[in-house]
């Protein structure tokens, strides 16, 4: 039987998480552990639970933005997903920024919630489709030349790899080489780029190398 994807909902609009918690529901592989309305809970509960997956909104006591980056320091972090009423353009590179792989609007239905949450547990990032051109278009400038030919050989085939989904541990045991090399790697690949997070370096190798 496959493992159950764990998830834990913070929100501090009880009838606006009993939704989601019941949405979510509505797929037996995912499971919802815990319910919290504010910062320090998610700290709390993320610390308590390990689940696979948190969902954080932004403008909860303490702040979503400010709750995922301490998450994200964990030494098991879960994937973290703000969903949100938020399309602000600095609210969404600050998310991502914390440590955030998704970032859900508030209007998504119960289906593309479950379909977002099936993808990021498997290690891949989802940003609400209205969102995805903001997301490219608040990028540092480039120049026009394309800074993705730049990277070498290796950076390349580590890239390939994790704009695939994998993880840092799964990427370095099918390059045959250790996981501090995959983020050392990483690191000058998103400096190479002008990105600031996995999540905008990832979104360059799929449009450049037409990744899905």
């Amino acid at each position: 039987m496959a493992e159950k994807i764990t998830v834990v909902v913070i929100d501090d609009h009880s009838l606006f998480r009993t939704g989601v918690v019941r949405s979510l529901a509505l797929d037996d592989a995912i499971d919802v552990v815990a319910e919290g309305s504010s910062a320090a809970d998610a700290l709390a509960l993320a610390r308590k639970h390990n689940p696979s997956v948190i969902l954080l909104d932004i403008s909860m006591p303490g702040g979503g933005i400010e709750a995922a980056a301490q998450i994200a320091l964990l030494p098991c972090s879960p994937k973290i997903v703000m969903l949100t009423v938020s399309e602000s353009d600095d609210d969404v590179m600050r998310a991502l920024d914390a440590g955030a792989v998704g970032y859900l609007l508030k209007g998504v239905d119960a289906q593309e919630l479950i379909t977002a949450i099936r993808i990021i547990a498997q290690g891949q990032s989802f940003v609400s489709a209205s969102l995805t051109l903001k997301v490219i278009a608040s990028m540092r400038e480039r120049t026009k030349e394309k800074l993705i030919d730049h990277l070498s050989p290796q950076e390349e085939k580590v890239l390939r790899h994790v704009a695939t989904g994998l993880s840092n541990r799964e990427v370095a045991e099918r390059l045959n080489i250790l996981e501090k090399t995959v983020k050392f790697h990483m690191t000058k690949t998103m400096r190479k780029l002008n990105t600031r997070n996995r999540v905008e370096a990832t979104l360059i190798a799929r449009k450049e190398w037409g990744l899905s």
